[in-house]
């Protein structure tokens, strides 16, 4: 087994469950035995580490001009409940082959090279990549959601905005991630160089109807907002299918008021998630799906807008060295987009370059514990990765 498998099962594996799923969840004690792990293999590779103050871990390896800004590598910590061995580990470990190859190699790069490990990548009440988003400035200390859910961690607004790094002092972002999807599984490919990472839109919508007597209220004279919630649904599914091949439409959760078997439904709220590329999909979707839900009867339809996520483009510069890299390597690979939020989008908030390096997830699987990717694939993306540093470090 190769060095970076052998990181990978053994920093991944902690918070292991008996059915071998993963369970490290953000700032969780497993979270910080990965922490822990993790920061000692940086120690031993002669990086300068450190854990701010919102429990991102960070590792600095000295350049030979030391003006020159960073190369950073970075990914998280973190796992889903009974999430996988790779989502997120893989992109930390592959920092850390990369120091090991440059140190058996006998190499100082010109310039500083980083490794982060962030925390809360997953979503939670703090929102989805939190750590990379205080490290970015993009997280705002003040905000009332925020200061809300901070306590409850032990943390404060002050916490966040130390977390803060001047980014302009980075060159570049690389992240080496998993797909999460099955297109590099079903295609000959063994790499993707992504293009961007989706927009991602959420609405809390909610179904206003009348609560009544479910067996003397007729079918005729009911006014339900779980069958008209069901009906926008579907419709609204359907009209994501004609609109883009591409274009993600997602129903996670749903609540229904007053929840009883023998009253009708008065009120029904579920999130409506939508992911593309472009905006003016999804602004055209949510157009479509306010006019689908006016046309339902008996009931009214309020929208919510709580998440307006736009999508990121990857750096043209390091997408050709990540694709100049693989086919120097005799490696196959494609260019695609990424339909999965990742810590890069963060890191790109104040117009830093990011590129993504992906490697194939077997039959699309994540977030589960059956997420696998084979050894050779996480062989061949570190390689790729490691060129692509080399390469990163002759820029101007």
């Amino acid at each position: 087994m190769s060095r970076i498998n052998e990181m990978l099962r053994r920093y991944g594996s902690i918070g292991k469950n008996e059915d071998n799923s993963i369970t490290r969840v953000g700032n969780s004690e497993a979270y910080r035995q990965a922490v822990g792990a993790v920061r000692e293999e940086m120690d031993r590779l002669g990086m300068q580490t450190d854990v701010d103050p919102v429990g991102n871990l960070h590792g600095y390896l000295a350049g030979r001009d030391e003006t020159k800004r960073s190369i950073v590598i970075g990914s998280h910590l973190d796992t889903v409940i009974n999430g996988g061995l790779f989502d997120g580990m893989l992109g930390v470990v592959g920092g850390l082959e990369v120091v090991h190859r440059l140190r058996e190699q006998g190499i100082t790069l010109e310039h500083p090279l980083e490794i982060f490990g962030f925390n809360f990548e997953e979503a939670s009440p703090l929102g989805g990549t939190f750590g990379s988003r205080c490290v970015s400035g993009m997280a705002d200390p003040d905000a009332p959601d925020l200061a809300q859910s901070l306590p409850q961690y032990g943390w404060t607004p002050a916490d966040v905005a130390a977390a803060k790094r001047d980014v302009s002092r980075y060159a570049c972002y690389l992240e080496y991630h998993i797909e999460q999807g099955d297109y590099l599984d079903t295609h000959p490919f063994d790499i993707g160089v992504v293009s961007g990472i989706v927009g991602i839109v959420r609405y809390t919508v909610t179904a206003v109807g009348m609560s009544n007597h479910a067996g003397t209220t007729m079918m005729a004279g009911r006014r339900d907002a779980l069958v008209a919630m069901s009906k926008l649904i579907a419709a609204a599914d359907q009209k994501a299918r004609e609109l883009s091949d591409t274009l993600v439409f997602t129903v996670g959760k749903i609540s229904v008021l007053p929840g009883q078997e023998n009253v009708i439904a008065g009120e029904c709220t579920a999130t409506f998630e939508f992911r593309h590329m472009d905006k003016t999909v999804t602004d055209a979707f949510f157009a479509a799906v306010q006019k689908l839900a006016a046309e339902i009867p008996c009931c009214t339809f309020h929208f919510t807008n709580t998440c307006q996520k736009y999508a990121t483009v990857c750096d043209p510069r390091l997408m050709e060295a990540i694709g100049q890299s693989a086919a120097e390597l005799g490696v196959r690979c494609t260019v695609m987009p990424s339909g999965a939020g990742h810590d890069a989008a963060a890191m790109a908030h104040e117009g830093v370059p990011i590129g993504m390096i992906f490697v194939p997830s077997v039959a699309g699987i994540s977030h589960h514990g059956k997420e696998w990717t084979r050894e050779e694939h996480v062989d061949l993306g570190a390689d790729v990765l490691y060129q692509t540093v080399l390469k990163a470090d002759r820029f101007d």
